[in-house]
């Protein structure tokens, strides 16, 4: 008797996905501490925001597994960096992002060669939001590279004159 799951590509697919979606969660979280701690408020919630959708995606990429009856593997991908120059983190950020997009993109192709459509899918779905990160991460540092530390100065001052208020 074949006790091999037919879904196993899509499961292996998803959990490299998980792999890089818990890696890039962490990383993500911890630019956002330094951002925050540097009054850095609009990079440092954009961060911790893309966090979350990242976590998103990894409870939705584990349900996708569960029901192809397969097992969820909760391992980060790579071991979260420790870089604090905010250039280096949009340089990291872009290069995670289309890696992530890359991957993907592979993903729902291999899912819909196994007419695994549903995870095919789901690939498409969360693909178009990595675009929409690596889009913002791209302007935020050419806004960087364009108006330099002016651009990070006014960030810094909306932060102290919202301590200021309260």
């Amino acid at each position: 008797m074949n006790t091999e799951n037919k879904y196993q590509k899509s499961i292996d697919c998803l959990n490299d996905a998980i792999g890089k979606e818990i890696a890039t969660s962490l990383q993500y979280m911890y630019f956002h501490v330094h951002l925050e701690d540097a009054g850095y408020k609009y990079l440092a919630s954009y961060f911790r925001k893309v966090s979350i959708e990242e976590m998103r995606h990894i409870e939705e990429f584990s349900e996708r597994i569960m029901f192809l009856e397969g097992d969820v593997d909760m391992n980060p991908a790579f071991e979260t960096r420790r870089i604090t120059d905010i250039a280096d983190m949009l340089r990291f950020a872009i290069k995670v992002e289309q890696n992530t997009i890359d991957t993907y993109n592979a993903a729902a192709k291999t899912t819909a060669e196994i007419n695994d459509t549903v995870t095919h899918h789901i690939f498409q779905q969360v693909t178009q939001c990595e675009e929409q990160h690596l889009d913002n991460f791209r302007i935020e540092l050419q806004n960087i590279t364009d108006y330099g530390k002016n651009y990070l100065a006014l960030q810094s001052i909306g932060h102290s004159k919202e301590i200021a208020k309260k």
